[in-house]
């Protein structure tokens, strides 16, 4: 379901931003239909960036508290709300890999376990393509995952990054053509 059907999801005829006035009423029927909607976006996103299940479900949830403790601050603009869901999401996603970069050490992403999972062909073009990723810009980064991992549409991605479909368009012309840059022996 995309974010366009929300509003006959609730079975009432809100607009956004009455649902915001709701929510900040801590109208419980606001925030489940929410949660409903967009949980699945949220931990979708969340996995594709960090790669753990488990932790994307520790981020997804998260998101939604952090929603919670910041509805008051939040002042709608006419951007769907799955733009601010996406905001906290990435805050958190930047964040646990904050605190993972001072953790990790490269001997746990060559660890046996992940050459058994896909072998180890497998596993040097995961790391290739994380390095390659990695390499990129920030919103290079941001718009190929939100358009190849989480197959999001032009037109949801403009929205969520708050640019325009032509805009996005063109940067994940760029994108695609910086990854290849970075993958090319």
């Amino acid at each position: 379901m995309r974010v366009a059907d929300f509003g006959s999801q609730l079975h009432v005829p809100d607009s956004e931003a009455e649902l915001v006035r709701r929510a900040k009423a801590r109208d419980a029927a606001v925030w489940a239909a929410w949660h409903d909607q967009y949980y699945s976006f949220v931990y979708r996103y969340a996995a594709a960036r960090l790669q753990s299940p488990d932790d994307a479900e520790d981020v997804a949830s998260q998101v939604f508290l952090e929603a919670i403790k910041g509805i008051d601050r939040y002042q709608y603009r006419g951007r769907p709300i799955l733009a601010w869901f996406y905001g906290i999401a990435h805050h958190l996603v930047s964040r646990r890999f904050r605190e993972a970069r001072r953790q990790l050490a490269l001997s746990d992403v060559e660890s046996g376990a992940a050459i058994a999972e896909g072998g180890e062909e497998a596993l040097v073009q995961a790391l290739a393509l994380r390095t390659a990723l990695a390499r990129l810009k920030s919103e290079h980064q941001e718009v190929l995952r939100l358009r190849f991992l989480l197959d999001l549409p032009v037109a949801e991605v403009a929205t969520l990054l708050g640019k325009s479909e032509a805009a996005v368009h063109s940067l994940q012309v760029r994108a695609i053509a910086a990854l290849r840059r970075q993958l090319e022996p």
